[in-house]
């Protein structure tokens, strides 16, 4: 399990070592992000650091904490973890959960690729649509239930 805690680093040992680094340091406020992780998060992320060139520290790690922690998407995401009561990583989970288990994404993939589409404009387009679809479809049951019909489906 990740667990996130920022670590105070103001000890005088750390402050004699490196006028270079207690500079970093004090420009970064003195604190600095310590993970505690699994030895297997840990190598995925070397892993990952090295796919991207043998890099020390790799940004597609850094861009998506940015994205949870300082981004709109990241503000809605916390938004809601706060409302249902529970971690941002099991927000972020249930959602990417909800993408992946009920969407179809082979099939969006296709008809992205038939339409020239990415699929990420194929998704938006296939929702939208289907919302349109479904309130059109829920007007016309009111519609009918109004007028004493039977519904009809």
């Amino acid at each position: 399990m990740l667990l996130l805690r920022q670590i105070i680093v103001n000890s005088p040992t750390s402050r004699s070592k490196n006028k270079s680094s207690v500079t970093s340091q004090e420009s970064e406020g003195g604190c600095r992000p310590t993970f505690y992780m699994s030895a297997e998060l840990l190598a995925a992320m070397e892993a990952q650091c090295e796919a991207e060139g043998n890099k020390k520290r790799s940004p597609f790690l850094a861009e998506l904490l940015e994205l949870l922690l300082t981004s709109e998407t990241g503000e809605q995401l916390r938004e809601s973890a706060q409302k249902h009561r529970r971690p941002l990583v099991h927000e972020l989970e249930a959602n990417l959960v909800l993408f992946n288990e009920h969407i179809p994404a082979e099939r969006i993939a296709e008809l992205a690729e038939a339409s020239q589409r990415h699929p990420d404009q194929m998704l938006v387009r296939l929702v939208l649509l289907g919302l349109r679809v479904y309130e059109r479809a829920m007007a016309r049951m009111e519609a009918e239930i109004e007028d004493g019909q039977d519904v009809v489906s």
